[in-house]
């Protein structure tokens, strides 16, 4: 039997034979935008004529055996040449009846397509949605087209329209993995365009369906209860849905990264302390060095963000947890553990000056001026020192005595801050108090 030579649609689409059916749609998108109509409408119309045989299951299991038995007669162990022939016949004829009509569609689609981006560059998102509905009801098993319904649902506040897109949708899903990735996106989705309340809901339904998942799906309902401002809520979600060791090493650590980034969030500090404890407790666990080694490097940026940004409780916590994990072995990671935690310590000594109302005003704002000089831009550091006004600030330098008399109270209910700037103080003393003699100076241990 002579051979039909015609190229393979897999290879058309940038692909092989092994390919699931649910990245066909994938393989055929990357394939028309190597092809484009306008500069290889040969090349345009092969990948239409793959596509079309290729995305029908049966279609395509028809050509698969087309292509098996029409290469050689030792392959032929159940029809005849002759049968396989017609059948590839027959399977051409039907491909020609519905070529023609297919082509008009993807035409169609096309068109549609390119009035759409049109009215989306103009911004008119809700004419951009119609067009898109027409182009759903044309292709109703198109996800991407749903997707982008769903986008442009998002963008014009149409919940009631994104809510009908989603029941359309997840149909389409063939497993459980897709199913939560759906449920995920619309989450995400609801977030990102102000609609808090809809992204919680939306993350109970899938806590819901998958309770065995609660490790992976609490963490960013907590989240999401965090930005609401519901921060008991956050808290008590996390502290409820703690994974057993049993559970999947990266999910497990995950979790706890994600409860540190929540008790920063919320400003819940009092609850770090233990659940460090509970992280480090399961890091002992780990025996994965190549993982523990990708987690360290991890840990290290994000304390080198908040480091960078003066943030230095919340690095502390990052650079804590690097050092733990070498178990304090790398000298540059222990330094840096060492370094922040002081900056961490007197950071939040200058915070408790900052809410102190017995404590001279002034002190706080040199302490913010010295401590932050260096660390953050002067610009900010103005800003703060602005917050003072003038006149307020006047008289608050004019009253020396007073002024020295906080320093005095300062080293004793400060001594952090004073012991880190003692020369600047102990100077600063001199300044306000010159005059005096040595009793008055002593008198004003007594001042409140």
């Amino acid at each position: 039997m002579s051979k039909v030579k015609q190229e393979s649609y897999y290879k058309i689409l940038g692909t092989t034979a092994n390919i699931g059916q649910a990245r066909i749609e994938e393989k055929y998108l990357e394939a028309l935008k190597k092809h484009p109509l306008e500069t290889d409408p040969e090349g345009h119309a092969k990948v239409q004529e793959a596509y079309e045989v290729l995305k029908d299951p049966d279609r395509r299991a028809e050509y698969d055996y087309i292509r098996k038995h029409g290469k050689s007669k030792e392959n032929q162990s159940k029809i005849t040449d002759s049968e396989a022939l017609a059948k590839k016949k027959q399977a051409d004829v039907d491909i020609e009846d519905t070529q023609t009509d297919k082509t008009t569609q993807n035409d169609e689609a096309e068109q549609y397509m390119i009035a759409a981006k049109e009215a989306m560059d103009k911004g008119d998102n809700k004419e951009a949605f119609e067009i898109y509905k027409k182009l759903n009801q044309l292709i109703p098993d198109s996800g991407e087209v749903k997707f982008k319904l769903l986008k442009l649902a998002s963008l014009n506040g149409d919940v009631n329209e994104m809510e009908k897109v989603f029941s359309e949708i997840i149909p389409l899903t063939s497993s459980d993995e897709e199913l939560q990735v759906i449920y995920t996106l619309k989450a995400d989705i609801y977030q990102d365009n102000g609609y808090l309340d809809k992204a919680i809901e939306t993350y109970k339904e899938l806590l819901e369906k998958f309770p065995k998942q609660t490790a992976m799906f609490v963490p960013p309902l907590a989240n999401l209860y965090a930005n609401a401002k519901q921060y008991d809520k956050a808290m008590h979600l996390m502290e409820k849905s703690i994974p057993t060791e049993a559970e999947d090493t990266k999910t497990i650590t995950a979790f706890y990264l994600f409860w540190v980034n929540i008790i920063i969030t919320v400003e819940k500090w009092s609850a770090l302390s233990k659940v460090l404890s509970k992280f480090k407790k399961h890091l002992k666990n780990v025996s994965d060095k190549v993982y523990l080694k990708e987690l360290q490097e991890e840990l290290i940026q994000q304390y080198m963000y908040f480091h960078k940004e003066a943030l230095f409780q919340e690095a502390e916590i990052y650079i804590g947890l690097a050092d733990f994990i070498s178990q304090n072995k790398d000298d540059e990671i222990k330094k840096a553990h060492v370094t922040t935690k002081k900056q961490s310590r007197l950071q939040k000594e200058i915070n408790k000056l900052s809410h102190d109302v017995n404590a001279y005003q002034l002190l706080y704002y040199r302490a913010y001026e010295w401590f932050y000089t260096g660390k953050i831009a002067p610009a900010k550091i103005i800003a703060v020192m602005n917050e003072l006004p003038f006149y307020i600030r006047q008289q608050l330098e004019g009253d020396k005595q007073s002024y020295a008399a906080g320093i005095y109270q300062l080293k004793k209910k400060y001594p952090l801050i004073y012991k880190s700037y003692q020369d600047k103080w102990d100077n600063l003393f001199e300044q306000l108090t010159a005059g005096l003699s040595r009793q008055e100076k002593r008198d004003l241990r007594k001042k409140k």
